[in-house]
């Protein structure tokens, strides 16, 4: 009897021990599929976050040839000038409508959609400008034709005197032309070095001590402070290259003045947002990859910094790109 009972035991034992094991694979089955699950996630939004971007991206580029291609069938006719500005106006509103769809909505196949006719919508402006000026061009041909009848008529002295001011005005509506097309490139190589900066999207400062072996100790009273290390982590940005890009690090202290030692590496560089000066406290390159990237810059004090709320600003490509503040006690 005792021996059928210790049978029946151990018979029970087993059976439970089984199940508990089945229930761990099960319990580990269940955590391997939940990680694959959130890995596919995070992978899927990365993906259509990239689609996004490269949407933006085709929808600048197209929107700024649109203008460049309205640009050169500008003139000196009024009508046609009339018509390229209400043109240029209509595309604006086409594009902001597009952007929203994109970002707003995430309505990507729709933005495509809208993309395409923008492009269509473009190439039938040019064809009416273009018939336009031909209309206007065959106009001042017969125009021209009647003036040359008329001013064989005249005296030699009249004929050179009219193509002395022919060739005033052809010189003068040249000089226009030319300086129409440069302030065109400026502005446009202006918006190109906007697109090409890396934002910040995150930003921490952080004050050390260096010891007499190279080693780091967190430090946040500005009097042991004798290296600040700034880190960020930058945006995507599918328009710049790939490569070594530089970034700019300004120092702000709590009265307002750029902290700044030309022998530690600090200088001033153009903020081409509105062409001004700005000191800078140092620099520092990073490896960029199309994609968000941690950095940090290192910057040696020679002297020390006072207590209060300090600024951070960083600037890339001539733009400023991120800000932030840290306290020192």
């Amino acid at each position: 009897m005792e021996m059928n009972t210790y049978n029946k035991s151990k018979q029970n034992f087993t059976a439970w021990a089984i199940v508990a094991i089945i229930g761990l694979l099960g319990l580990n089955a269940y955590q391997w599929f939940m990680n694959s699950q959130l890995k596919s996630q995070h992978t899927t939004q990365q993906t259509n976050l990239l689609e996004l971007e490269k949407a933006q991206a085709e929808l600048d580029q197209d929107y700024q040839d649109a203008l460049e291609r309205l640009e050169e069938l500008r003139g000196d006719n009024k009508e046609a000038n009339d018509l390229i500005d209400a043109q240029k106006r209509e595309l604006e509103t086409s594009k902001a409508k597009i952007a929203e769809m994109i970002w707003t909505k995430r309505e990507l196949g729709k933005a495509k959609d809208e993309l395409a006719k923008l492009n269509a919508q473009v190439t039938d402006y040019v064809a009416q400008i273009t018939a336009l000026t031909n209309e206007n061009s065959k106009l001042a041909g017969e125009n021209t034709q009647l003036s040359t009848a008329n001013q064989s008529l005249s005296a030699t002295l009249e004929m050179e005197k009219k193509e002395k001011e022919e060739i005033a005005q052809a010189r003068a509506i040249l000089a226009s032309d030319r300086e129409k097309l440069s302030k065109s490139n400026e502005a446009l190589s202006s918006k190109v070095d906007m697109a090409n900066a890396i934002k910040i999207n995150y930003m921490e400062v952080k004050g050390f001590e260096v010891k007499d072996d190279g080693k780091l100790k967190d430090k946040s009273k500005a009097k042991d402070i004798e290296m600040l290390r700034i880190c960020f982590t930058t945006e995507t940005n599918m328009v710049t290259s790939s490569g070594q890009k530089k970034f700019y690090v300004r120092v702000i202290n709590p009265q307002g003045e750029t902290v700044a030692q030309e022998d530690k590496g600090s200088g001033v560089l153009t903020n081409k947002l509105n062409n001004t000066q700005i000191r800078y406290t140092t620099s520092g390159d990073i490896e960029y990859d199309n994609k968000d990237t941690n950095a940090c810059i290192d910057w040696t004090l020679s002297e020390k910094l006072s207590k209060g709320v300090y600024d951070c600003e960083l600037y890339n490509n001539g733009f400023l790109v991120g800000k932030g503040k840290f306290t020192l006690k």
